[in-house]
């Protein structure tokens, strides 16, 4: 039985690939090929070019707060401070964060070379991820 269906399928399949050729064939003409538009720069994620834009250093209005375990004293308390405190214009402004004791101010001024403050990207700001990025080990 097996067989039998097998050789009909086969014959109704060859019967059939003659009759369809011409109709395809008008159909791949000059005049009906689709052209693809392909944008000169390619678009970019903004999270990869933001990444782009700061390095290794901390940005200070898009980073969350295990960034700053990179650096002895900041993590966690510090980090959490400055990153309520955020969005800063220029890296000196997180000096003047409200309530901070003379060594959080003096562990600030240590490390101020290793800070950058770019314009604040909504994907990396919102929600409570800046606090608790939700990566445990």
């Amino acid at each position: 039985m097996k067989l039998f269906v097998g050789a009909a399928l086969s014959i109704v399949l060859w019967l059939g690939m003659g009759f369809n050729q011409p109709a395809i064939a008008q159909l791949i003409g000059p005049k009906n090929l689709v052209t693809m538009n392909i944008p000169s720069e390619l678009s970019r994620n903004p999270i990869d070019k933001k990444l782009g834009e700061v390095s290794t250093k901390i940005d200070l209005n898009n980073s969350n707060v295990l960034a700053f375990r990179r650096y002895p004293g900041m993590y966690p308390t510090l980090a959490r401070k400055v990153i309520r405190n955020a969005p800063f214009d220029t890296v000196e402004d997180v000096l003047t964060i409200p309530g901070l004791s003379d060594r959080e101010i003096d562990l600030l001024k240590a490390n101020l070379e290793n800070f950058v403050v770019t314009p604040s990207e909504p994907a990396l700001i919102e929600g409570g991820d800046r606090i608790n990025p939700g990566i445990y080990k």
